[in-house]
C-alpha cells in the first residue's frame, strides 16, 4: 500500500476558520478545526507538526503562560519544522507617547473600545493592556530572544508575508521565525 506523507501546518490562534488554505486551525472557537485553550498542552504528539503560525496571539499571554505554549510548539514540531509568527509591535506606541504631538493616533489606536482618552499616557495603556486583552508586549528584540530561549534555531526577524498574515495588520506588526533543531 502506497503511503502519502502530508505536510500539517497548524495555525495556533486561528479565530473562527476552518480549512484555511491547508492549515489545520485551533482557537477557543467551535469554528475552527480544533477547539482548544492554547493554556493547555497541545493535542499533538511529539514530532509531527511540519510548521506552526501564529499571528497576534502570543501577547494573550503572561509571560509564563507564553513560554510554556512555545516550549509546547516546540516539542510538537518535527526537527526542522518552522514555528512563523507576528505580534503587535510596541515600540510603536512607545514611539507615540514620546512623540506625541506628531504622533497619528488615528492611524495606530484602532480598537475603540481600547481607547481611554487621548493622554500621552494612555496610549501606552493601549498597546499594553488592550482592553484587558494584552498580558505580554513584544518588540523586536525581545520577540526573537523569546523565541530564542525557548530552543528556536536560525531565529529571524521576517517580512511580511501576504500569503499568510493579514494586510490589515502590517502597519502594526513584527514578523519572525525560528527552526526547531
Amino acid at each position: 500500500m502506497l503511503r502519502v506523507h502530508s505536510e500539517i501546518k497548524l495555525e495556533i490562534g486561528a479565530g473562527p476558520v476552518k480549512g484555511k488554505n491547508g492549515w489545520v486551525t485551533l482557537d477557543l472557537s467551535d469554528q475552527s478545526d480544533l477547539f482548544w485553550d492554547l493554556k493547555e498542552t497541545l493535542p499533538f504528539p511529539d514530532n509531527c507538526v511540519d510548521m506552526i503560525y501564529s499571528s497576534h496571539v502570543l501577547e494573550h499571554f503572561r509571560y509564563s503562560e507564553l513560554i510554556r505554549l512555545l516550549q509546547d510548539c516546540r516539542r510538537i514540531l518535527k526537527p526542522g519544522g518552522l514555528f512563523s509568527v507576528c505580534v503587535p509591535d510596541a515600540s510603536i506606541y512607545i514611539h507615540g507617547y514620546l512623540n506625541y504631538e506628531t504622533f497619528e493616533r488615528w492611524q495606530y489606536l484602532t480598537y475603540r473600545p481600547a481607547v481611554i482618552s487621548d493622554a500621552r499616557m494612555d496610549i501606552l495603556n493601549y498597546i499594553a493592556y488592550m482592553d484587558g486583552h494584552h498580558r505580554y508586549m513584544f518588540d523586536k528584540e525581545n520577540l526573537t530572544r523569546v523565541l530564542s530561549h525557548v530552543g528556536f534555531t536560525s531565529v529571524k526577524l521576517r517580512d511580511f508575508d501576504p500569503a499568510l498574515d493579514l494586510k490589515e495588520r502590517k502597519y502594526e506588526s513584527i514578523y519572525a521565525l525560528g527552526f526547531k533543531p
